[in-house]
């Protein structure tokens, strides 16, 4: 093996390391970051459907394309208002219908899980 030898004094030093994914963190902008931090359903959908979350879907691209990505992204606002409030609506329908009969359908395993690993079951309801 060999020793790695210093650079010579007219040479620049190395590069440093640049930062894996999980060091840099999430790449989502200010009003990404509102939206996800909502409790509430109904304000996660008003907030996604504001123009403020669309326009920012164009933040971190240079600032040659950013104006043309946010002109296409108001064309197209109203196809998003669309396809947000037909979610918000199939999202309901599922906790309408289906919801409720998987509950009833589960109902036994829980029953069972409830008694026999109390400790188990009340672990994972605090996981929601």
């Amino acid at each position: 093996m060999t020793a790695v030898q210093p650079p010579a004094a007219n040479e620049p030093p190395p590069p440093q390391r640049g930062q894996t994914r999980e060091e840099r963190g999430r790449d989502i902008s200010e009003a990404q970051a509102e939206a996800e931090a909502e409790t509430s359903k109904v304000k996660q959908y008003l907030r996604i459907m504001s123009p403020r979350y669309v326009l920012s879907m164009a933040e971190g691209y240079p600032v040659v394309l950013k104006p043309f990505i946010q002109f296409c992204l108001i064309l197209i606002y109203p196809a998003w208002l669309f396809a947000v409030l037909f979610g918000a609506a199939m999202h309901a329908l599922f906790y309408v219908t289906v919801y409720p009969v998987l509950w009833l359908l589960f109902w036994p395993m829980r029953a069972h899980q409830k008694k026999h690993h109390p400790q188990e079951y009340a672990e994972s309801q605090r996981k929601k």
